[in-house]
Formats: structure tokens, sequence, C-alpha cells
């Protein structure tokens, strides 16, 4: 609905005009009085006005004052003037301020009734044209994100320096980076959706992770994409400062950008980096390093947060699949590597479904498949021991009695990679948490805060503090002071070592601090326990 307003300092004008605009049901109005520019000023403030109605010659605040504050509070708002023979010349002044028609009072009401119209087809036309340009402007955002995501996900296969083309497309593309300098990736993934986030939720809420991203990270320049309906790519190059602040920063940041997403949005999501950052021509590397990362995981692979050492990471792995179909790398893989194994089962059937009657093109997806599944196998290494005869069975099709036989050898070997898959997950959580104690261990003399002992393994300090706690039942922190203390209870059955002399050997490196952290734990001094122990 239309809002006007009517200003006059005649009740008795305003009034009127009120009523027979009112009549006029057709021009769907909203109608509002003020019986004086100071009043129309008043209900101005407040709420935005259409069209004002106003006469030119008011006590006060004239019509063109009142005009002139329209103009720098509601601009678009559309001003016709009523006014008589004698305003002429203030007449073409508010034409030359940008009001929209003036109606002599003699002209009548048909005439005021028209200068309506032409005022309300002038807000429809704009209108229409504010809501061409936006949806030209959505257009265009979304087919430069479609852009950026077909750009990226070259630039992430290619490797090898950049050509002047690709150079090019860093402007074209409007990306907030530079060719010329390094770049750190960063790979997301949202662990878990509700069930009933349908596909327009899930982009909407990857959009918002992205928008705390650039909250928590506005320091940085910043490109995030996504890369696919659970997934999504962070490319950073420092903003002001040097390379070696931006990593700490960026290392830093990732776990409260973690948390506020969990939050705000109560998504569980896992982050992931190497931690470093890489030139344009090693982004491939960098790539399939934190997807490899991503894929192997620890504990229960919710809320993973790895800002690992590129490949010195425990989960890094240096296998990759080759020759994959674009389009069977997109939707396969990403099954694949979730551990989706009915998701891949479900596309498969759908790939097949379509083909036509031809071997050679059954042939062609088949083995395009089968390649993307030895290439899980192979990024096994070791622990895909056993995988010999699967391998064999997918890699002759000759061997399948039928097409529908063969479809179903990709189906159960990739079934039969997502169990051993978790079942290497809870072996790989256990290695990293026995490599920890052993390290402890070793180290009771040295620094073992969270932060040491995170750049250990190669994981964010939050992170490896969950992950143990829901590995062992203990908190970290506890079962260091338990090693501590047994180390400390041992050394004190020596007499010959001095109170002074124990407490570094345990991590201390005061007697008194030593001694306080002793007396909280068991009860006694260092000396009180000592002198209870039996005397040879």
């Amino acid at each position: 609905m239309i809002s006007l307003l009517i200003v006059d300092d005649e009740p008795y004008t305003a009034d009127g005009l009120r009523g027979m605009l009112a009549e006029r049901e057709e021009l769907g109005l909203e109608l509002y009085v003020a019986y004086s520019a100071e009043e129309a000023l008043q209900r101005l403030r407040r709420m935005r006005v259409d069209i004002v109605l106003s006469d030119i010659r008011m006590p006060g605040m004239s019509g063109l004052e009142l005009h002139e504050w329209l103009r720098s509070r509601w601009p678009r708002s559309k001003v016709i003037f009523l006014t008589g023979y004698g305003d002429i010349a203030n007449v073409q002044q508010a034409l030359r301020g940008g009001s929209v028609d003036y109606i002599l009072k003699t002209e009548g009401d048909e005439a005021i009734v028209a200068a309506v119209r032409g005022a309300i087809a002038r807000l429809e036309e704009e209108l229409r044209g504010e809501r061409i340009m936006m949806r030209a402007q959505a257009q265009m955002r979304e087919e430069l994100a479609l852009l950026r995501r077909e750009w990226f996900a070259r630039t992430a296969e290619a490797g090898g320096p950049l050509t002047a083309r690709d150079r090019a497309r860093f402007t074209e593309l409007e990306l907030p980076l530079s060719p010329d300098a390094p770049v750190q990736l960063v790979l997301g993934r949202v662990d878990r959706w509700d069930e009933a986030a349908g596909p327009s939720d899930r982009r909407l809420m990857i959009n918002a992770i992205q928008n705390i991203a650039g909250e928590y990270l506005s320091p940085v320049s910043l490109l995030a994409l996504p890369i696919g309906d659970s997934r999504f790519v962070w490319l950073i190059q420092p903003g002001t400062g040097a390379w070696a602040e931006t990593l700490i920063f960026v290392n830093g940041m990732l776990d409260r950008v973690q948390q506020t997403i969990g939050q705000l949005l109560k998504l569980p999501v896992s982050l992931v980096t190497t931690g470093t950052a890489c030139g344009w021509e090693r982004l491939p590397d960098d790539y399939r390093t934190v997807k490899q990362m991503m894929l192997m995981g620890y504990g229960d692979e919710q809320e993973m947060l790895m800002t690992g050492c590129g490949d010195k990471h425990p989960a890094a792995s240096e296998g990759r699949s080759d020759g994959l179909s674009p389009a069977l790398a997109a939707e396969l893989e990403l099954a694949l590597d979730s551990g989706l194994a009915d998701d891949f089962a479900a596309r498969l059937d759908e790939i097949f479904a379509v083909l036509p009657a031809r071997y050679a093109l059954f042939a062609q997806a088949y083995y395009a498949a089968a390649i993307l599944l030895l290439g899980q196998i192979d990024r096994l290494g070791e622990e895909g021991a056993g995988f010999d005869d699967v391998a064999e069975r997918l890699t002759e099709l000759g061997r399948h009695a039928s097409r529908e036989e063969a479809v179903q050898c990709l189906k159960d070997t990739a079934r039969l990679l997502a169990a051993r898959r978790t079942a290497l997950l809870g072996e790989r959580t256990h290695r990293v948490i026995r490599m920890l104690n052993q390290h402890i261990a070793e180290h009771l003399d040295s620094d073992l805060s969270l932060e040491a002992l995170a750049g250990v393994v190669y994981l964010n300090p939050s992170y490896l503090s969950t992950l143990y706690k829901q590995s062992t039942g203990n908190n970290l922190s506890d079962y260091i002071a338990e090693m501590r203390m047994d180390k400390a209870r041992a050394l004190l059955a020596q007499p010959q070592l001095r109170i002074h002399e124990i407490a570094p050997r345990v991590g201390f490196g005061a007697a008194a601090y030593f001694t306080r952290f002793f007396k909280k734990h068991a009860g006694l001094t260092p000396q009180e326990y000592r002198s209870q122990l039996p005397q040879e």
C-alpha cells in the first residue's frame, strides 16, 4: 500500500483532501494528515512516507523547507505541491529541487488525483527498476560464485606456475588475493546436518559460515568458496601483517570460528589446514593433503580442528587417485571421503541408469569408479592390507558375470572401505594417544603445556584436549599430573636426592612450586612424604 501525507495549515482543506482521496479506493492509499510542516516532520521522523501532498505557503516552516528536509531523509519520496498563481517562482525552485509535480489550487480534484497517479506510477517504475537491478546483481553474484568455484577446481588440479591467463582471472573474478603471494588453504566440512535441512537451508548455512569466518578473520585477505553440499575452502593471504603473524593469527583464530559456528548455527564443523602457506603452483599438493587429513581424521570425526604441518601430520598421506572423470570425481569422491557408502551406491545407480546400452560407455563409467576406489585403497597404504583380492576384482571387468554384478562389486568395495576406515579411525586415534603418552613419560622435565603437546601431534590445542578426553575419559592435565606424581614418589624414595634436585626432574623450576603441587595431590609435602617411607 502507498502511504500519502497531506500537509496543509488549513484543516478544512487538509481534511477535504483526505476525504476525497479516501473515496478513490482504486489508488490503494494509506492516508495521513498534518496541519503544519512541523507536525509533518514529527511523523516523517518516525516513518517513511511515499508521497507528500503539501501546501507551499505555511506559517513557520514552508513547504519548500519541508521538501529540503525530506530530500535529505527520504530522497525517494515524491512531493506534490499545492500552489497559487503567485508562487510560480517557488514552483520552479521546487522543480529544480526534484519534486515530482505541482498543482494549482484552482485546478480541482481530478488534477490532484492525476498528479497522485503520476507519483504512484513513478514509484512503481522505480521499484520495478530496483527489483530488476537487485535480481541482476543477485544473478551476477551467483554467476561470479560459480565462476570462482570453477576457477578453484581448475587451480587446485593444475599445479605449476601461473600463466598470464591465470593471472588475468584474479582481476576478472574480483578475487581478493594476489597471484604473486603465497596462500594458506583451510578446508572445512559440516559434519552433520539437521534431517529437516533441505538444499536451500544448507546453502544458507554455508553462507552464514562464510560470514562468520569473514568477521573473525577480517584482518586478513579471505576468499571463501563452497565446494559442495557440506564442504568449503578458505584461501587466505596477509592483510597488513607479515606471513608469520598471519599464520599465528589464523591458526589460533580457527578455534574461535569453530566455536561460534557451533553456538550460533548449531552446526558441528571440522576445519583442517596444514598450518603453512604455499605458492600457487603447490596448491594442488596442499589441497590433496588437507583432504587426506580430513578423510583420515580422529575420534568420532565431529568438530575436528587440525592445524598440522603438511605431510608431517600423522593423518597425511601421499596416496592419490588419478584419471578420474570430473563428473564422477565431484559426486563419488565426496561420498567416499565422507564414508557414505550408501550415498556412493545411490549415485552409482543414478549414473548407470541413464547410460545407453553400449558396452564401451558402461566400461568407461565402471573403470572411472573403480579407479576412484583403487585410489581410496592406495591411500590406506599399509593399513589397506587385505584388499588385494578386491583390487583384482575391480580391475577386471570381464570377471563379472553381468553388469549388475559389476556394479555390485563397486558398491561392496565402497562398504568395505567405509568399514575399514571406521576401524582405522579408532586405531589411529589410539596411536596418537599412545604417542602423546610416551612423549609425556619421556619429557616430564620439559614443557608439557597443551600448546607444546599439540605441536607434537600437529593438532589444535583445544581439539587435542577434547580428543584426549573423548578417547581416555581423563583430562590431559590430570594424566600429566599423575605421571609427575608417580615419578616424584619414585625419586623421593632415593634419599641421596634433595628436594630442589627432584623438582626440575618432574617439570618444576622452583622447589616451592613443586612442594605446593605435591601437597595438593598427595596431601603431604615432599619432605613429609619422604619421612613416612620405610628406612633401609
